[in-house]
């Protein structure tokens, strides 16, 4: 199918995060964006970014270790304890046990798609088929988002390895992928590399019509999202963080939003209440983040349909 072109034009407002802690991740229920801080505990805000105090005092006794999402359910992590919210934002105690694969990425109604990352050393994309319980997997140098776009999945690398870089892939059938049926693979973050036929993966020509582009060394994309006929990204380079437009085996700069960098080595990205919403962090500079910068920060970049707010402590 030939891709429109598209000159859309996007209006952006910055908001101040009201936030004590640089904030380490997000959920979302109830209508609520659930930000985990850096000392453990909850910042919660409503559709127009205001916390919520008197739900934050009600949470105030637990320090949470880690903040995830799984099948539209939100939990907390404890030192020594996993809780969920119910639909009335009561935490409750979860006893089940199971297996918990990577970083939540995306769900539909065929896939769980989950990603693992060992920065320099490599990255893996999965998609889990819910029906089968077989594993599909690609080699994806980090996976920080996948989204559906015109019938294939977009998934989004980034790597903050002594600099940032970014590259995309767009597969139309999972099922086409690489087979995982070793249950230590499916969590292994390279698994090609004891594969002798992949071991030089980097010189392999794609399987299953996937389609791979990188851009330029020194940018990084933020959140990718559909508008229209078109993909976007929202991008960071050196001096600005601008919109680009995905055309053919590359990205062009469409609109300038921040006359500055947005630095960060990490990012997550979620679906929340018909919008995407992108945390983005910049670390200490772990050894798998030796990006130039370093520092503590973080923001949220949220997109609804073409109006973008970016929420940080400006």
């Amino acid at each position: 199918m030939e891709r429109l072109q598209s000159q859309e034009m996007f209006t952006t407002r910055k908001v101040q995060l009201k936030s004590e802690l640089p904030v380490s991740a997000i959920a979302f229920s109830n209508d609520l964006l659930i930000c985990l801080q850096e000392n453990g505990k909850l910042l919660l805000l409503d559709s127009n970014y205001n916390r919520q105090d008197s739900l934050e005092k009600k949470l105030d006794g637990y320090k949470s270790e880690y903040l995830f999402t799984l099948h539209d359910t939100v939990f907390i992590v404890t030192k020594n304890k996993t809780f969920f919210f119910d639909k009335n934002f009561e935490l409750i105690e979860f006893r089940k046990k199971g297996r918990y694969y990577g970083d939540y990425l995306y769900e539909d109604s065929s896939y769980y798609v989950y990603g693992c990352c060992m920065g320099e050393f490599g990255g893996s994309v999965y998609f889990l088929n819910k029906k089968t319980n077989r594993t599909y997997s690609y080699f994806a140098t980090c996976a920080t988002q996948v989204l559906r776009f015109q019938n294939e999945y977009v998934v989004c690398n980034n790597l903050a390895h002594m600099g940032p870089h970014m590259s995309y892939l767009f597969i139309p059938e999972p099922l086409n992928l690489y087979e995982l049926t070793n249950e230590n693979d499916k969590n292994n973050c390279n698994w090609y590399v004891t594969v002798d036929s992949l071991k030089n993966h980097r010189e392999k020509p794609p399987i299953g019509g996937v389609r791979f582009y990188e851009n330029s060394y020194g940018l990084m994309s933020l959140v990718s999202f559909s508008y229209r006929d078109s993909l976007y990204s929202i991008i960071s380079s050196d001096s600005t963080t601008y919109i680009a437009v995905h055309r053919d085996d590359t990205t062009l700069q469409r609109q300038v939003i921040l006359e500055e960098t947005i630095s960060f080595h990490w990012s997550q990205v979620i679906a929340a209440g018909g919008k995407l919403i992108c945390l983005y962090r910049l670390t200490e500079g772990s050894p798998f983040a030796a990006y130039t910068t370093t520092g503590n920060r973080s923001g949220l970049l949220i997109v609804n349909n073409n109006q973008i707010n970016i929420v940080d402590k400006f």
